[in-house]
Order: C-alpha cells, then structure tokens, then sequence
C-alpha cells in the first residue's frame, strides 16, 4: 500500500464497509475501474477481503471489507510508549545488572519473534531469510552481497525504531544483538541512518588472524 489514493480507499472501507465497487465509487467520486485497481493493490497486501453477499435471485452482491492483518495497522504507534519504558528500563533503573538483565531479556524475546521463521542451516542463507520477513512486515530491507562476494550485508532503509534510537543509541546495539542471535553470527553495524548514512548496514564480524609470535616471546 503505497499510494494516498489506497490509503483514502482503506480508510472508507474500515469507516463503513463492507462495500460494493460502485458504492465506493460513488463516495470517492472516481471510476469503477479506478476502485478495482486500488482493490487489487489492497488485496495483495492482505489488506481488504471480498466476500459474496446473497440477494435472493441472480448473482450475489460482492463487498469488501477491511482484513484482521488492516484492523491491527492502522491507527497503531507505540512510539510514545516504547520511548518511556525504554527510559523507565534502561535509564531509571540504576542496578547495573538489572539493566543487563533487562537488556539480555528484551534481545532474546525479539529473537524468537524471528527464531521459527528462518530455517537456513549456514548463517549467510538465515540472513538472506531474515531480510525477507523484515521487508514483509513493513520495514524497508534488501540483502547485498559484500565486498569478497560471499558474505551478505543486511540493509535496512528504514528503521522500526527511529525514534526511540535518537534518545538512546542502544537500541542499535539491541537490535543488532537480536539480528546475531537469529542468525547465528557475530555482525557489526558498519553504517548507521542516525550518522546520515542512506541505510543500517549489518555484516558480518571481520575475523581476527593473530601471526605467529616473535621468536624472543616463544
């Protein structure tokens, strides 16, 4: 759902659904045709049903309705609310290792939000998968491959924690936590939205070679 015009569509359909195409089309002052493209935008999304309605003789009257998937985005922010218990957690508490307790509590229960969805046995395919839900539920995400070609690079466009991130920036380190406990790797974020770059780039640790040790310390 990108456009303005879906959105206006949705919102009449969540007000007064269900409806039928020409009903809609009569509100908003637009064509048939136009409505039915909205509708097939919606739908793909998961946003609208249709369901037939008997009428007796002839064909049954078609009307959608908004999905359960709309009922629990729209209208939905919890900003507010995020930004005080993150600083009621990890701010107003001042047991240190209560807050690292909290801190370790908050990483694991996101992971097993992600945990059951990625199936993946080598860590490079879980973060091709992790991407993948990420995107699916709204956050702008694409896997590159990195510089030696074999390693992915997570990038997210846009951050599901934003505002909360620019009071503290340990949510960052929360966050990239989380990706490391789903994937099974050890990441770095390399690059930062909230430092001006154009996306939050996760990669993998680079590996520490140690040399041999100089022949006076053996």
């Amino acid at each position: 759902m990108s456009a303005t015009n879906d959105r206006e569509l949705l919102d009449l359909i969540r007000r007064d659904g269900p409806l039928t195409v020409a009903e809609m089309a009569t509100r908003l002052g637009v064509t048939a045709t136009a409505v039915r493209n909205r509708l097939v935008r919606l739908s793909a999304a998961g946003m609208v049903e249709r369901h037939a309605e008997p009428t007796g003789r002839g064909r049954p009257r078609h009307a959608y309705q908004v999905s359960v998937l709309a009922r629990k985005r729209l209208g939905q922010t919890y900003t507010e609310l995020a930004v005080a218990l993150w600083g009621e957690m990890m701010v107003a508490v001042e047991d240190k290792k209560l807050r690292r307790l909290l801190f370790a509590r908050i990483v694991d229960r996101l992971a097993d939000q992600f945990r059951a969805q990625v199936k993946g046995n080598q860590w490079q395919g879980r973060m091709v998968e992790l991407g993948s839900i990420l995107h699916d539920r709204g956050v702008e995400t694409e896997v590159t491959a990195s510089e030696n070609g074999s390693d992915p690079i997570l990038k997210q466009h846009s951050c599901p924690y934003y505002e909360l991130a620019e009071v503290d920036r340990a949510v960052c380190a929360l966050e990239r936590k989380m990706f490391e406990k789903v994937v099974g790797q050890g990441l770095r974020l390399s690059q930062c939205r909230l430092d001006g770059h154009r996306s939050c780039d996760f990669e993998a640790k680079p590996v520490v070679t140690i040399g041999p040790l100089p022949r006076e310390a053996i």
